[in-house]
């Protein structure tokens, strides 16, 4: 054989190789396809259901039928539980950290907010004398 030959066969053999390489790479693209097309009708049949079941919900009520419920007013503030003769809530609240009281209970039981209660917390750990 002849070097005209060999290129010749070896151009055979790549060309093979190409035609093989893009044959499966239909074949995958086909594959993907059919996926891609079952997922779409199972996504179909689905929203078809729930477009039947909205259908079926009884329908809003009307503007002019809606009853008004009365305004939700905030509970009172509860009063501070005295543990010590004229001690402000916020001195309590000190007393029952010290004591070892979650941030949640201390708020309970001096009759402040939780956010007012964290924020002693804070500056009770981050004072010299704590």
């Amino acid at each position: 054989m002849n070097t005209t030959d060999w290129l010749l066969f070896l151009i055979v053999v790549l060309q093979s190789g190409i035609v093989f390489w893009l044959w499966r790479r239909i074949d995958m693209m086909e594959s993907e396809r059919r996926v891609e097309a079952s997922t779409f009708d199972h996504l179909q049949r689905q929203i078809s259901a729930l477009q039947r079941t909205v259908q079926e919900l009884p329908s809003a009520p009307r503007a002019d039928t809606i009853v008004a419920t009365p305004p939700i007013r905030p509970q009172p503030r509860q009063q501070p539980l005295a543990t010590t003769e004229g001690a402000s809530p916020y001195n309590q609240a000190i007393e029952l950290f010290k004591r070892g009281f979650s941030t949640a209970d201390v708020a309970e039981r001096c009759g402040i907010s939780r956010s007012e209660a964290e924020l002693i917390l804070s500056l009770y750990r981050n004072s010299p004398t704590a």
